[in-house]
């Protein structure tokens, strides 16, 4: 066991060594956005790489009239957070701007973004939530805009106050024909939004495809991103090997439309920005046919998320079998596959630091993730309270706790409450709205029977015991589910 533990953190700096050209990454957001979306198949593609990229920190999504009516495409859309468990993020569903129904609708209402049937039916203005999320974000909020910009129109009217918090506008869209010789349905579904704007003095970006060559979605790409093993990628490949959107890739009508944005927030290089008459607006159009590789490239890179996100000292997460115990190597594609590469980042490290294959250790690494899977964000970035206690074994919950959300003590992050009553159950608490999560009865029935069982057989904390305790942790770490192991009850 100490020379496996030894050749793992060899194997960890010489990963370090080889990367030492790589810029470090600080963990924390370099985009924080909200995305207006219209619910057309392009946007999916462009909300999947967003959500999923630690790079974004997507404060909210609004929804406007054009492919989809607000409402339908507010359904749409919380259907999709709420299949990615980010109950958390915000869905604000816009007025209808009387834009002529386009002849793309029917295809777009058959693109099944998640189950319609779990999400709400009402939900507050987009006007509401673009004013209270960008009134209550610290940093410069980026606008990212995937259809009409009535929703944004509305909000600078309304509350001319939010535009000086916003960093910039990133629209796709074409408002000036004469040069891009090209019709926009983002443009003519609401042009007085779009003036409105134009003369608001808000930096605005506004992407294009080239018009004399726009790129295809190709079944090749989508193949490419079903290597990709997330499930914002998984989500892409499925609504796209199936009906509407497999026979428009077929016929090679579908096009790389919004998920152009995506790109250009990334690799700006990519496009060739035009003068416009005013100071603040450029047009962002993509150079030509040569840079789609590149473009393709880029869409698979934010997809796939920067491989030293979690990390500060790893470059990539050892996940070679020789570098982990015998009884751990059983586990670990599974649970790879299943709980995702952050929750066993998370495990590894918790069981290094606790000492040992601790079960309510691993109790609080699933619990850190899901409550950061619920407000899509990274690590070290929300207070928690722990009612775990100061005795073990429910205390052990608090080391996962720490590695599972970054809310350390140094940190000053996490506390843990004094109570009478200990128990696996912990408060997250993230710019002002707090969830509370908490091991559902069955689960710590059956931990506490397990364990008596192991005191009864082995006697307490002698060797045989504790290898009893490891068998039960590594089935539990493979076995129970971060979703369907905890009560998550909203406070505010």
């Amino acid at each position: 066991m100490k020379h496996a533990y030894l050749r793992f953190f060899v194997m960890a700096l010489g990963c370090m060594l080889c990367a030492a050209s790589a810029q470090a990454h600080s963990g924390k957001a370099r985009f924080h956005m909200i995305i207006d979306t219209d619910a057309a198949a392009d946007d999916l593609r462009t909300l999947c790489m967003l959500l999923g990229n630690r790079e974004a920190e997507v404060l909210a999504v609004t929804t406007t009239e054009g492919a989809l009516s607000a409402e339908e495409a507010g359904k749409k859309v919380k259907a999709l957070l709420l299949e990615f468990h980010h109950e958390g993020v915000p869905v604000g569903v816009g007025r209808t701007n009387n834009t002529r129904t386009p002849e793309w609708r029917q295809r777009s209402q058959q693109i099944a973004w998640g189950d319609s049937a779990k999400a709400d039916d009402e939900y507050p203005s987009a006007v509401e939530i673009l004013y209270s999320e960008i009134d209550g974000e610290k940093e410069p909020v980026v606008l990212v805009a995937l259809g009409p910009l009535t929703n944004i129109g509305d909000l600078i009217r309304e509350h001319p106050d939010a535009v000086d918090q916003i960093e910039r506008i990133v629209w796709y869209g074409a408002p000036e024909r004469r040069f891009l010789k090209q019709v926009d349905a983002n443009y003519d579904a609401d042009r007085k939004a779009a003036r409105d704007i134009l003369r608001s003095g808000i930096p605005l970006a506004i992407v294009a495809s080239n018009p004399d060559s726009p790129m295809e979605i190709t079944s090749e790409l989508i193949n490419s991103i079903a290597r990709i093993k997330t499930p914002y990628a998984r989500k892409i490949v499925s609504t796209h090997r199936n009906e509407p959107l497999s026979t428009l890739i077929d016929e090679g009508h579908l096009k790389a439309w919004d998920d152009l944005v995506a790109v250009y927030l990334y690799e700006p290089s990519l496009f060739k920005e035009e003068p416009t008459i005013n100071g603040h607006t450029r047009i962002c159009m993509l150079k030509s046919k040569d840079e789609e590789p590149a473009v393709e490239a880029r869409i698979l890179k934010i997809l796939k998320g920067l491989p030293d996100s979690e990390n500060r000292v790893f470059y990539t997460f050892p996940t070679r079998y020789e570098d982990y115990s015998e009884d751990v190597i059983p586990i670990m594609d599974r649970v790879i596959d299943h709980h995702g590469e952050s929750e066993w980042r998370a495990a590894v490290l918790t069981n290094e630091l606790h000492g040992h294959l601790g079960v309510y250790a691993l109790v609080g690494v699933k619990m850190g993730i899901r409550a950061r899977e619920y407000f899509n964000i990274g690590v070290d970035d929300f207070t928690v309270m722990s009612y775990a206690g100061s005795e073990p074994p429910i205390s052990c919950m608090n080391d996962g706790l720490q590695v599972g959300t970054g809310a350390t003590i140094g940190h000053g992050l996490i506390t843990v409450a004094k109570t009478g009553h200990p128990r696996p159950e912990a408060t997250f608490t993230f710019k002002g709205k707090t969830i509370r999560l908490q091991l559902k009865r069955e689960y710590a029935d059956r931990i506490r029977e397990d364990v008596r069982r192991g005191v009864a057989l082995y006697g307490k904390e002698t060797e045989p015991y504790w290898k009893y305790v490891r068998k039960l942790a590594l089935e539990y770490w493979d076995k129970f589910d971060r979703h369907d192991i905890f009560d998550l009850y909203v406070e505010n």
